[in-house]
């Protein structure tokens, strides 16, 4: 268990200067040594010291014993600095530095007391939209006002009825023809729901699109996690989705974002075939660049990231899997796919399984990178989708 903690650090490359410095200083012990007793014995001899020559040889014969031991000490420190280093490519030694248990304890408390932040902050952001809304609305009552928790509970009650109703829809089928697509709700500053319905999937989604739009679009679609399956709202609540429609400047750098919403579990088979259904929808709708599709996901969305490219192949310009491991059965799917995958430190198996996916990837040609985030864990690492590098090197390919 410590060792999934454990990762490179500057510590080995430290120890590597060190033995590099110790080996010179072993050569060079015998050579000093045979210059220091030769001198001595010359200082003797110039001073007519004869008499002392006996014991002079004496004491540079042990000098030189026991240099010639000292010369062997770095054959011996060598062997036992490879052999260390040969366990778990050198990460054993990365955890001198961080994988006490202590610090372990550590890592995880403050990582929980981050998503503990984190999520305490989004509820209040959201109690502060729910109560900007309350008011407006109060505004325009001439009577019958109700209080903020009275308002409050009728829109939880409204929202709890509207997803029975949806999982009900879903249950029974979709009675709209193949590859349907209809307005759910048109949201302020271009944030759309929409819903597809075709490829046996009925499938909503969010579409965030640039405030000025124009022809010739790239798009970004994202895969969310299981946590998200069938909510509307929880993927509304990711940093992806809060950051592109909050934060991206859309003016100057502007690009169609998809969120899709599976139905159930795995972005695989239908619900993959409906999700490439939403962007070909996407492309006529808005005349977007068909050669500028760009695709990332989050665990089982980064999962689903590699098995869209396993399965479509060029029809993606990049993909950005984020700690989930797909299908790369179709290796020559990502010849002409730049892939830029993302996990973090402490995930070891999805870390372990991303770098095979990786390699495979480069030794048959293609273009593929791991960055591994230190000090991130699942729960944590989609924090980075709030970081404007991630779409730049996107939307850069």
């Amino acid at each position: 268990m410590i060792l999934a903690f454990c990762d490179r650090s500057y510590i080995v490359e430290i120890l590597l200067i060190i033995k590099t410095f110790f080996k010179m200083a072993c050569y060079l012990a015998p050579l000093i040594v045979i210059i220091v007793s030769i001198a001595h014995i010359f200082k003797i001899v110039i001073n007519g010291k004869e008499d002392d020559l006996k014991e002079a040889f004496k004491v540079t014969v042990k000098r030189i014993i026991a240099g010639l031991i000292i010369a062997f000490l770095p054959a011996i420190i060598n062997y036992v600095f490879t052999g260390i280093l040969d366990v778990s490519e050198v990460e054993f030694l990365a955890c001198f530095e961080s994988a006490s248990k202590e610090k372990v304890a550590s890592l995880k408390a403050k990582e929980e007391a981050e998503a503990e932040a984190e999520r305490k902050a989004q509820e209040k952001q959201d109690e502060a939209q729910l109560r900007k809304a309350w008011e407006e609305e109060q505004k325009t009552k001439q009577g019958n006002k109700q209080s903020f928790e009275e308002w409050k509970k009728k829109k939880e009650e409204e929202e709890r009825k509207k997803r029975e109703q949806e999982q009900q829809t879903q249950q029974a089928g979709s009675t709209l023809p193949d590859g349907t697509v209809t307005p759910v709700t048109i949201g302020a500053n271009g944030v759309n729901v929409k819903q597809y319905s075709g490829n046996g999937v009925t499938m909503k989604y969010y579409e965030i699109v640039p405030t000025n739009m124009k022809s010739n679009l790239p798009i970004i679609i994202f895969l969310h996690g299981s946590g998200e399956i069938g909510s509307v709202s929880g993927v509304g609540n990711l940093p992806i989705v809060s950051y592109v429609a909050n934060n991206w400047d859309r003016n100057s750098k502007p690009f169609i974002f998809l969120a899709p919403v599976a139905p159930n579990r795995g972005w695989s088979g239908n619900n993959n075939a409906a999700a490439k259904a939403i962007i070909d929808q996407t492309i006529r709708e808005y005349n977007a660049d068909p050669s500028r599709i760009y695709i990332t996901g989050m665990s089982m969305g980064g999962a689903g990231t590699w098995n869209m490219v396993s399965t479509y192949g060029s029809y993606f310009a990049a993909a950005m899997p984020m700690s989930g491991c797909g299908s790369s059965h179709n290796i020559s799917n990502f010849a002409n796919v730049p892939v830029y995958a993302i996990v973090g430190g402490a995930e070891s198996d999805t870390k372990s399984c991303m770098n095979n996916i990786v390699n495979n990837i480069n030794s048959s040609g293609g273009r593929a990178s791991l960055d591994v985030v230190q000090g991130a864990s699942h729960g944590t690492i989609q924090r980075y989708y709030k970081n404007e590098k991630l779409y730049d090197w996107l939307l850069s390919q």
